[in-house]
């Protein structure tokens, strides 16, 4: 059985989220290419449409969303996912970067009740430094995305991109949010993807289509297909329209340790301290060391 027949299996979200930069896309590309028989993608037409895209507002509430405080439009979207969630069965996972934090009744932005399955992708900080830099075009100022980074009060304000405002918080903050949210929830790391990238997109649809063994060669297909020097081929043959402006290239480096080309030591050193709770958690170093981690939620 393949992903597109396994899709409509239950009502409910599937949330693919991470802080910018870690992976998403990449992600994204796999499950594009898995449900293509041919095994093939094009990158401007992948699978995961935006959770925060303008759009979904425009059809859903009375008024334009332009017109609401930062912290309405956070309420707004919460009472839309729990509408749209009763009838949502098509399967096609949801592309987030907010944090999954409390707002400010109390509530999570990405309810649990509306939630059929969540894929959390996580990488390195020290390389989502570089990464975000060079995305936003800020680069070699990497100290500007470091303050982002440590920021627990972040946010992207304001129409950006079609996309409603987003509470991205501080990494640390980030990937704890997501690390707790309850019902089917699997945690991958870059790192391991760049390892074991059949193995990760395997478990990955286990937990987003439960009732449909994943396919070992249409995996295997996938993977081949995604190579960072593959769709790093095609940005620059066709373009990429999730591309900002300001940004050279969507697909940079694809790799990791990266950082070690750019970050001083203080500035590692300031993102260590500051996202230490997370980083931890996660078996990343101070150092810049990816080590061994065990994620608590049930196994798939």
């Amino acid at each position: 059985m393949t992903m597109t027949s396994a899709k409509g299996a239950r009502a409910g979200f599937i949330w693919l989220a991470s802080y910018p930069k870690s992976g998403n896309t990449w992600f994204r590309a796999l499950l594009t290419a898995y449900e293509d028989s041919a095994g093939d993608v094009d990158i401007n037409r992948l699978d995961g449409r935006h959770a925060a895209r303008e759009r979904l507002f425009e059809r859903y509430l009375a008024c334009d969303g332009s017109l609401l405080t930062t912290e309405e439009t956070f309420i707004a979207r919460r009472v839309i996912y729990l509408h749209l969630a009763q009838h949502e069965t098509s399967g096609a996972p949801q592309k987030v970067h907010d944090a999954n934090l409390p707002l400010a009744n109390g509530q999570l932005l990405f309810p649990p009740e509306a939630t059929a399955a969540t894929i959390h992708v996580v990488r390195h900080p020290f390389d989502v430094a570089v990464s975000y830099a060079y995305h936003l075009g800020l680069a070699p100022d990497f100290d500007r995305c470091i303050d982002n980074m440590c920021n627990p009060d972040f946010r992207v304000d304001g129409l950006v991109f079609a996309q409603m405002p987003q509470v991205q918080s501080d990494w640390s903050s980030h990937a704890l949010s997501w690390l707790a949210m309850p019902g089917r929830r699997l945690t991958l790391r870059y790192e391991d993807m760049l390892v074991d990238g059949a193995g990760a997109l395997t478990r990955a649809l286990r937990v987003m289509y439960p009732d449909a063994e994943p396919d070992p060669a249409r995996v295997t297909r996938a993977v081949e297909a995604t190579s960072f020097g593959k769709l790093k081929a095609q940005e620059s043959a066709t373009s990429f329209r999730e591309r900002p402006p300001k940004s050279e290239s969507f697909f940079r480096s694809g790799t990791s340790g990266d950082w070690r080309n750019h970050l001083t030591p203080a500035q590692c050193a300031r993102l260590a301290d500051a996202l230490a709770p997370a980083m931890q958690r996660m078996g990343y170093g101070p150092d810049g060391s990816v080590g061994p981690w065990s994620d608590d939620a049930p196994a798939p």
